[in-house]
């Protein structure tokens, strides 16, 4: 666990850094890599008659692949899009196909990627989805720690492509309470509020109370923004 973290900081400052989005990619590709998924995808959430080539921002596989998928099954209509406005926790496509109950799905998907694990990690902003990643492997790490990992390490990678897009330098950074360090940290180490009330000697509706505030200070909307803020601004560390 150890090792994922401090192998996520180093990431973090890579993305945070990076002069142009090849680094930006070069940077989360690698990370990826080190928990076993070989290949990653990003794509923005559709828009209006929108397809998967359209709305794609990054893959390391050949844009082929992206058109022959986009005439299996309209981007707008994926079912990953549809879970990922509801729940922005990653997931793997095995967990949404038992949740469908419907695994012909899998027989969509490029062939490649059928006997994979495929976690795809959503991306919100301001409460909307507005892009998802795609990490596939053969036997990654797919445990609570690692999609912690990797959703805090996508979110920076696509604030970051944005900030590029702006040629807007990060904001500086601020300052949160003690308390709200401390709830961040946890929360970026994979633990829940009932975890780190007993932590803490705490409520966990004082958790809840402290994470908001620093949301607030942030200038973000979700605990994952947050932990990615305070991350790449140095605010807290894992």
């Amino acid at each position: 666990m150890t090792e994922h973290y401090s192998s996520l900081s180093e990431t973090l400052t890579r993305i945070s850094s990076a002069p142009t989005a090849s680094v930006v990619w070069s940077a989360l590709k690698d990370f990826a890599g080190k928990l076993g998924y070989n290949h990653v995808m990003v794509a923005n959430a559709p828009l209006q008659n929108e397809t998967l080539l359209d709305a794609l921002i990054y893959t390391d596989s050949r844009k082929q692949m992206v058109s022959d998928w986009d005439r299996n099954i309209p981007y707008a209509s994926y079912p990953v899009l549809e879970k990922s406005r509801k729940n922005s926790a990653p997931f793997t496509l095995n967990e949404l196909w038992d949740e469908l109950g419907d695994h012909d799905l899998s027989k969509l998907m490029p062939e490649n990627m059928r006997d994979a694990v495929n976690l795809l990690v959503p991306m919100t902003v301001n409460g909307k989805l507005a892009a998802i990643a795609l990490f596939t492997g053969a036997s990654p790490d797919a445990s609570p720690v690692a999609r912690a990992a990797l959703q805090v390490a996508s979110h920076c990678a696509f604030e970051a492509m944005e900030e590029l897009k702006e040629q807007k330098s990060p904001q500086s950074s601020v300052v949160l309470s003690v308390r709200e360090t401390q709830c961040l940290s946890y929360i970026a180490t994979g633990h829940e509020d009932e975890q780190i009330s007993r932590l803490l000697g705490i409520s966990p509706r004082t958790v809840r109370f402290h994470v908001d505030s620093a949301k607030a200070k942030l200038g973000v909307t979700s605990r994952v923004q947050a932990v990615t803020k305070a991350l790449r601004e140095r605010i807290i560390t894992v």
